[in-house]
């Protein structure tokens, strides 16, 4: 077994695993705050779309690099190979969508350093300062917009003999590397913004949550949009206000 392999196996698990902790130690204690509440908008049906369109072509490139390099360590062929590069393509766009999207929205505040400061996502309390999205949420937004064009160019230049036979290895290597780093990432990233901060998973496919729920993990953007909410008379129905 090769070190890469190694480090795959106990990184990925190692990052499920410290979902696991997390949620066995913090995350069960989080409340479900708001079922019923007047509902505020959080993501558009852009957003909601976008979120699904990265996350389908995630799966699809994960599956496809890691059952390859985990199970016989060696390049990608066949049908696994055109599947993954034409998915990849589509990611780039994707992810160059995700940056204009939320770009401005991910844009570092003095009330991130308290955040992180008071525990961040290891801290139980629900007055933590946070915008529409918290200090955890843009240091994994900007670290995946790197890594994934890191994985694009590497991709790139790894199909074509630019740098010679040797420069071809260490673009796999640095490719597949990079993937591991943004898989490991993506989990923690995932679980963070589902099963620890309850009612999260159900934003991300209705767009809505309740004024509790924004109060309680996003209490500075919460204020701003329940406001716009109050102005505008946006009154969904306890169903769609649930999350």
């Amino acid at each position: 077994m090769s070190l890469f392999q190694i480090c795959s196996i106990l990184g990925i698990g190692g990052a499920v695993g410290a979902c696991l902790v997390h949620y066995a130690l913090i995350g069960r204690r989080m409340p479900h705050p708001g079922h019923g509440q007047r509902g505020v908008l959080r993501y558009n049906l852009w957003e909601r779309f976008l979120h699904l369109v990265l996350l389908v072509l995630f799966l699809v490139l994960a599956v496809t690099s890691f059952w390859a390099s985990i199970g016989w360590d060696g390049p990608m062929a066949g049908y696994t190979l055109m599947i993954h590069t034409t998915c990849g393509a589509v990611f780039a766009v994707a992810v160059a969508a995700m940056l204009v999207t939320w770009a401005a929205d991910h844009a570092f505040a003095d009330h991130d350093c308290r955040w992180m400061k008071a525990g961040g996502c290891c801290s139980t309390r629900g007055d933590l300062p946070a915008g529409r999205f918290n200090a955890g949420d843009k240091i994994y937004f900007w670290l995946a917009a790197p890594l994934v064009l890191v994985l694009l160019l590497t991709m790139l230049f790894s199909m074509v003999p630019v740098f010679g036979t040797a420069g071809q290895h260490l673009m796999y290597d640095l490719h597949r590397w990079s993937a591991l780093v943004l898989v490991i990432a993506t989990i923690w990233h995932a679980y963070q913004t589902t099963l620890a901060k309850p009612g999260g998973l159900t934003a991300i496919l209705r767009g809505r949550v309740s004024t509790g729920w924004a109060r309680r993990f996003h209490p500075l953007w919460g204020a701003g949009a329940e406001a716009e909410a109050s102005d505008a008379g946006d009154t969904p129905t306890e169903e769609t206000a649930a999350g």
